[in-house]
């Protein structure tokens, strides 16, 4: 089974979050961990908050936490 790079991404970003579920997690942590560009990184963010399986937080303390849903 293949599949695309985004969809890769888009996996790493949940199980990173959801081994850290006791913090808000970092769009830059994750690409340092992962070595991956953090603009590319953020399009996947954000269209995982936007349906729905990430909660993002703006601001100071910023970060990223699994939508309960």
């Amino acid at each position: 089974m293949r599949i695309t790079q985004h969809t890769d991404y888009a996996l790493r970003v949940l199980m990173y979050v959801g081994g850290n579920p006791d913090r808000l997690v970092t769009i830059a942590e994750i690409a340092e961990r992962f070595a991956i560009s953090r603009t590319h990184l953020m399009k996947v963010v954000n269209q995982l908050v936007r349906e729905g399986y990430l909660d993002g937080q703006r601001g100071k303390g910023s970060g990223l936490s699994l939508a309960l849903a």
